[in-house]
């Protein structure tokens, strides 16, 4: 590991992922991700002087020369001005942690890069030189203080460690520096519990899960604590910095030879096999990034203080007159619909509300009516649930679900952004109109023509009284959709998905008929006239039959008897599933609803905050994006493999206020994308939900509820709340398919007739060797019928070319929080 200082020259386009090119104090080039960027300061040096650096290894241009060596001769100055103020603060000899850790000696907290400089630093304005040398401060204890994961060179936050964490690590490290017998003590009697637990769950491979208290397990203060120190460590850990808890780890972890290269996930597999984790506890939901709680719902006191207030404000609703201007508090809802009177009722009009069998969130439905004097053109209305009916921007739940940005969808559990007892009661579609009363809708309406054209649209606050509930595939088979991919369950391929129907009468089969014909003809049209595509892998799917699954109190000291573990389904599914029958009408719904609104509240001159993605950049051929248009099938998509071929960079998604393009959405400059069917799920559906209602109860004002400047400081918190999930969505999926093989490798009572797609493993090159001079250096690969990456192991001498075709076979599984295939080639 090196920490240094440099200068960015200039991009590298490496295996289709964007490098970073610096020149470091040293003089060196260093190639590196921008997430190894942990503090940055902007245009240090001029662009001009960047650019004539170049960006080779060795400079061969006197041009180059003169450009590094003044750009080097400004980064050591900066650096003595670092150094300057390090010093200083050495000098004032003050510690930080005692001023910034909680109060409460279990609970994290965190404090800023600016903040740390106030408080250490002898200067009132913290200039850059301050604040870098407060960094470095923070990165040097390590103990004591953690930077973000993932996002760290934007947010410049620090989390602070619990006091109690901090004096546990220091003390179990203390025991090993002076070889306290205690260790070995704790060692021998682990190994023992571990045995006995291994045999335990052998015994019981097959059945349900169960725990039950190990009460024949005895431990002494100085076995809890090192138990406590191993639930610490097990935590995703940037390798960019030092682990503080990597010496314990290893060292308590070979004297139990469990395996010879420790790492998270032979801790992982230790702490279960010590009983402090389930064998079906799940890592990802337990991070402390995401802030979830593992309090089942009906003990949790947040739930149970939530559904206190839904109660009593619906109690309230139901008993009470209007109250005019009277002052909410934070825990009111409305006393009354602020649009009751702007509402249109769309009367007995059909809305379809169609899902997945067992969907927890119904927030949107779809409307169609036909125009009689135009003949091939219908309006479709998208009706979203309508949650700002009663919720106001300041109540305690709209702070609730800022906090949590969305709602955490996981196969075992669901962490929901609103209380379900208000989203069941009153707020998803369908949960009013069976008691005969009409529901709060947000209406997207569009007109398509004749040629698939978005002919006209508007935004309207309604209510809705005949909603017709049905999943998907009861839709497909009514409507006789063929489905050219659907999921595929590599492990189970007798099993046939039981297929309930849910009828409809002919009148609803031909409005559902009519809304995907206009769908189909809007989305071909929108292909023909865009420049876009889509490219992706089918990825491997859990599902938990026994769900919420309940697994160990967090860090839990308490060892437990383990037996069994949950049934699983393994699914390989892509996302062309979403593209065809009536997944794709309702995907294709929800993108024109998005279009509308951004088109709205363009006319109307509402802020809004727009998602927008630039065109790919050609870095090679310059006639690539033609020639992978020119490839896409009738849906839009493009092989994979051609466009990891094709060296094109495809700039991330970014939330601007302008109308600006969304290519991979295939929106036009202009246009716009602002997301709002969701509200139920996403927080920043609600802030555009109440920002358009706003602007419908005062269409005379210029003053917008949500100001531009608000806007824009809220769009890096979505951004850092969409890439925690996603990352943590990977992640999850990632280590539960991860198990699933690996205790399909390791089941003790396989039948032997069982069908065994381990066997004849094919895996399709997707990446270069990150060192060819290595032969440890992995090849990565994916393997098409398991959905899942994996990192080959061949030659040295073996050359691969990206989308080859390899025989494989899996040497050993890792599972953890960095879930991996090692494979190896199949002769």
């Amino acid at each position: 590991m090196t920490v240094t200082s440099g200068i960015v020259v200039g991009n590298a386009f490496i295996d289709n992922r964007n490098y970073l090119l610096s020149l470091s104090l040293c003089g060196d080039t260093l190639t590196h991700n921008i997430s190894d960027i942990f503090f940055e300061i902007p245009q240090m040096v001029s662009r001009d002087l960047a650019e004539r650096a170049g960006i080779s290894a060795s400079p061969s241009k006197r041009t180059e020369i003169s450009a590094r060596v003044e750009i080097l001769k400004q980064l050591r100055e900066v650096e003595r001005q670092i150094a300057q103020a390090y010093c200083a603060i050495g000098s004032r000899n003050i510690a930080l942690y005692p001023l910034v850790r909680s109060r409460n000696p279990n609970e994290w907290s965190t404090v800023t890069v600016p903040q740390a400089a106030k408080l250490i630093s002898n200067t009132r304005e913290s200039g850059y030189p301050t604040l870098l040398a407060s960094h470095r401060y923070l990165m040097k204890h390590i103990i004591e203080f953690v930077p973000h994961l993932t996002s760290h060179r934007v947010v410049q936050t620090w989390a602070v460690r619990p006091q109690s964490h901090v004096d546990k690590l220091v003390a179990v490290r203390d025991m090993i520096h002076r070889s306290d017998p205690a260790i070995d003590i704790f060692v021998a009697k682990a190994s023992s519990i571990m045995t006995a637990n291994k045999k335990r769950r052998l015994d019981s491979w097959n059945e349900p899960p169960t725990r039950e208290p190990a009460m024949d397990v005895h431990y002494t203060a100085g076995d809890l604590l090192i138990i406590d120190v191993l639930h610490h460590a097990l935590r995703q850990h940037r390798d960019i910095r030092i682990d503080p808890y990597s010496l314990v780890v290893t060292t308590i972890l070979k004297k139990m030879e469990v395996a010879e290269v420790v790492d998270s996930g032979v801790l992982h597999q230790v702490l279960v096999d010590l009983g402090h984790l389930a064998p079906w506890d799940d890592l990802v939901s337990r991070k402390r990034e995401l802030d979830l709680s593992h309090i089942p719902d009906e003990e949790s006191p947040n739930i149970i203080g939530d559904n206190h207030i839904v109660q009593k404000n619906l109690t309230r609703m139901a008993t009470a007159t209007a109250h005019g201007n009277t002052p909410l508090g934070p825990e009111d809802f409305y006393f009354r619909d602020p649009v009751e009177h702007l509402r249109h009722d769309f009367g007995n009009l059909p809305v379809y509300v169609i899902d997945d069998v067992g969907a927890e969130e119904l927030d949107d439905g779809l409307s169609v009516e036909p125009i009689p004097s135009e003949p091939g053109a219908a309006w479709i209305h998208v009706h979203v649930a309508d949650p700002t009916a009663v919720i106001p921007p300041a109540h305690i739940f709209a702070q609730k679900a800022r906090q949590m940005g969305s709602t955490a969808y996981f196969a075992h559990r669901t962490w929901p952004m609103l209380p379900v007892s208000l989203t069941q009661s009153e707020l998803s579609l369908g949960a009013k109109s069976q008691s005969g009363q009409p529901e709060h809708v947000l209406t997207f309406s569009f007109k398509i023509d004749s040629a698939g054209n978005m002919a006209d649209y508007k935004v309207r606050a309604g209510l809705i009284r005949n909603v017709i509930t049905v999943d998907y595939n009861s839709v497909d088979h009514l409507l006789g959709s063929i489905k050219k991919y659907e999921a595929f369950r590599p492990f189970d391929l007798e099993r046939c998905s039981s297929l309930c129907v849910t009828n409809l009468a002919t009148e609803h089969v031909d409005n559902l008929r009519l809304i995907t014909e206009m769908t189909s003809r809007h989305k071909q049209r929108n292909i023909n006239s865009s420049n876009s595509f889509y490219s992706s892998l089918p990825k491997a799917r859990i599902t938990i039959t026994s769900k919420p699954l309940m697994g160990t109190p967090i860090h839990s000291l308490v060892p437990f008897h383990f037996n069994g573990f949950p049934t699983l389904t393994y699914e390989v599914v892509g996302q062309q599933m979403q593209d065809s029958g009536s997944r794709m009408v309702i995907s294709e719904c929800m993108k024109a609803a998005c279009r509308v609104a951004s088109r709205w509240s363009f006319d109307n001159h509402l802020p809004m905050l727009r998602r927008s993605s630039k065109p790919p950049v050609c870095l090679g051929d310059p006639q690539a994006l033609d020639k992978l248009l020119a490839m896409r099938d009738s849906a839009g998509y493009v092989d994979f493999y051609a466009v990891q071929k094709s060296k094109l960079y495809i700039p991330p998604v970014e939330h601007r206020l302008e109308p600006a393009m969304h290519w991979s959405m295939g929106i036009p400059d202009g246009e716009g994308y602002v997301r709002v069917t969701s509200p139920l799920r996403r927080y920043s559906d609600l802030v555009a939900h109440w920002q358009i209602k706003h602007a419908l109860l005062h269409p005379r004002t210029t003053t917008a509820l949500f100001s531009p400047g608000w806007l824009t400081g809220y769009a890096p918190e979505i951004k850092k709340k969409e890439k925690e999930y996603k990352r943590a969505e990977q992640t999850h999926f990632s280590f539960w398919s991860h198990l699933y093989i690996k205790r399909f490798m390791d089941g003790p009572h396989a039948a032997k007739d069982r069908h065994d797609p381990l066997q004849s493993l094919t895996a399709i090159v997707s990446g270069v060797r990150p060192n060819d001079r290595m032969v440890s250096s992995p090849i990565p690969c994916y393997i098409p019928s398991l959905g899942l990456l994996g990192s080959l192991s061949a030659p040295s001498i073996a050359a691969y070319a990206v989308g080859e075709s390899v025989k494989v076979r899996i040497t050993s599984v890792e599972t953890g929080l960095q879930p991996r295939l090692h494979l190896a080639l199949r002769t």
